[in-house]
């Protein structure tokens, strides 16, 4: 018997991180960002714009416990979740991203 996903999407906690390498746009305006792979680590980078105007780049390591993808940000764990029906990624507290 095979288990039902939740609400009938294709959102997948446990998915290969090489289907999500890509640039991605955020649909609440939050930084664009890009996901890549370098050697065998996967890597998400964005650019936080400051309240005057300074972009300042920030490269986080994916990282995977119990099956599910996060990153870290000021001591906050960022989860990363994949639907391939929409192919659209969603990060905890940024929302949904869709690819560019």
């Amino acid at each position: 018997m095979k288990k039902k996903e939740e609400n009938n999407t294709g959102v997948n906690q446990s998915f290969k991180l090489s289907v999500i390498v890509g640039i991605w746009e955020s649909l609440n305006l939050h930084p664009t960002v890009m996901i890549y792979q370098s050697k065998r680590k996967y890597f998400l980078s964005m650019l936080h714009v400051s309240d005057n105007g300074q972009a300042k780049p920030a490269v986080y390591e994916i990282q995977k416990e119990d099956s599910r993808y996060f990153i870290v940000e000021a001591f906050k764990r960022l989860y990363i979740s994949y639907d391939a029906v929409k192919d659209s990624i969603f990060l905890s507290y940024y929302g949904e991203y869709l690819r560019n």
